[in-house]
């Protein structure tokens, strides 16, 4: 089982400033959307899993590093991985590469299992036992149950 999962994106105007290179939260953005297509591509689909019922997960720490500037109309692919899944928590892990295959930015989110309404993580085990055996089956570098 492949341990990443690759999402092609194409840089929009939107995303970048008035000299056209990429503004840096749209890659956070881009994160976002690889993250949902990695849990989509193992049968865990995001909003019915995580805001259709009983657990959501938010977001608790964000980093990116930038190597290389992208502009408007650059074709590019943010590969997912999942790094670290816990009972409470999960981090993803991501890179940034354009169209010749160069690393233009790498980073990582942090995420915690809570219940609708609270801030307080949550043991996903216990609170929604089957979005944890959905998860279990999720590829991870390194399960912490």
């Amino acid at each position: 089982m492949a341990t990443t999962v690759e999402t092609k994106l194409e840089v929009r105007w939107g995303e970048c400033d008035p000299a056209g290179i990429v503004y840096h939260p749209a890659y956070i953005d881009w994160f976002s959307v690889a993250r949902m297509h990695f849990l989509s591509a193992y049968g865990v689909h995001y909003m019915e899993t995580f805001h259709g019922g009983d657990i959501q997960v938010v977001v608790t720490d964000v980093a990116c590093q930038y190597m290389k500037a992208l502009r408007a109309q650059q074709e590019i692919t943010v590969v997912a991985q999942l790094d670290e899944l816990s009972r409470v928590r999960m981090r993803f892990s991501y890179q940034v590469f354009d169209a010749s295959g160069a690393l233009c930015a790498k980073g990582h989110t942090r995420h915690a299992f809570v219940e609708d309404g609270s801030i307080r993580p949550v043991n996903v085990q216990r609170v929604a036992p089957a979005v944890w055996q959905k998860l279990l089956a999720l590829p991870v570098a390194h399960q912490n149950t």
